[in-house]
């Protein structure tokens, strides 16, 4: 069941740790955004495999 929310725990900690650190000027802008995007992706392709894996048992 955890591995259903992993992705979406990880978008979360990685932009609330992203913001923080751009606060604190720890990070550049750019080191940011690629956490997040990278952060996103993997939560948007998580839902794509999850929603085509539950279309094929529904």
């Amino acid at each position: 069941m955890y591995a259903i929310y992993g992705p979406y725990i990880l978008l979360v900690a990685v932009v609330i740790a992203s913001l923080f650190a751009f606060n604190r000027d720890l990070v550049s802008t750019t080191q940011c955004r690629i956490m997040i995007i990278g952060a996103g992706a993997l939560a948007l392709v998580w839902t794509a495999i999850l929603g085509g894996i539950w279309l094929e048992y529904r």
